[in-house]
């Protein structure tokens, strides 16, 4: 109850962010943890869901345009009836089919793409051109069309929300902890001009809750679906925003009690 209160304190005003004068980093890393556990646990369902309604209106779209080739995987092969190599395009993306060579060549004009071979899948990109291989005896065998991977999408959903959580927290505490501590040491240099200024260890805790807002922001930006173009901006702004307002309004505590001047004289 402790963390939900000061979650919803940090992001519905400046005031609330008085308590990281009196924290220690200790408490600062602890909080971060609990946010990052909220995160993880709130993000991954969003992230699916998302990816979810994507597969599926791609998957729609395959089952209209009728491009799927005629393949299907028996004890971890891929067998297939229709001539090969078989080359598709869709704009810059590419579907390969070709069980004949270990590593097929794209075509011309794409920039990512997927590869089935004899035994492998690969998924591959300019910016990796060489993915590790994905065997295909790791699949259900069957024959490979619309119904099989719409069965495959529902059935790999569990593994991935919790693969996807794990991610979510690591990748998010560490860039948190990386951000607040960047930030914090360049608030500290600039704090050196200032009377009365921030220790570290107090601008390390108004980073840390200043994440708090910044974090709800982006999970709402996704929640809608409206992608990632602009989520990181959306994300460092909010960050700015409630850091220097949270220090700005707070400072003023430093202060003696009888130097401080009341917001409502």
């Amino acid at each position: 109850m402790d963390f939900l209160r000061t979650l919803l304190g940090v992001c519905s005003g400046m005031r609330f962010y008085q308590l990281a004068l009196d924290w220690t980093p200790a408490d600062a890393l602890k909080y971060l943890l609990k946010l990052a556990l909220f995160l993880a646990l709130t993000g991954s369902p969003l992230v699916l869901w998302n990816g979810y309604r994507w597969a599926n209106v791609a998957l729609d779209q395959l089952e209209y345009s009728n491009v799927l080739p005629e393949f299907s995987i028996k004890k971890g092969r891929v067998h297939a009836t229709a001539p090969q190599p078989y080359h598709r395009l869709f704009r810059d993306f590419a579907f390969v089919l070709d069980t004949t060579s270990a590593k097929p060549q794209p075509p011309a004009g794409a920039v990512a793409g997927i590869t089935i071979t004899a035994d492998s899948i690969l998924l591959w990109s300019e910016i990796n051109p060489n993915p590790a291989p994905i065997e295909t005896k790791l699949f259900p065998d069957g024959r490979v069309d619309v119904a099989y991977l719409r069965a495959l999408l529902r059935e790999s959903l569990w593994v991935s929300g919790i693969l996807l959580a794990i991610m979510i927290f690591l990748l998010f505490f560490c860039a948190s902890l990386l951000q607040v501590t960047m930030f914090g040491g360049l608030a500290s240099f600039v704090e050196q001009g200032i009377e009365p200024s921030y220790r570290f260890d107090q601008l390390f805790s108004f980073g840390t809750l200043a994440i708090t807002p910044a974090a709800v922001a982006a999970l709402i930006y996704m929640a809608f679906g409206i992608g990632f173009e602009h989520l990181l901006l959306v994300y460092l702004f909010v960050f700015a925003f409630y850091f220097t307002g949270s220090t700005t309004v707070c400072r003023r505590l430093l202060l003696p009690p009888s130097a401080r001047v009341d917001d409502d004289e």
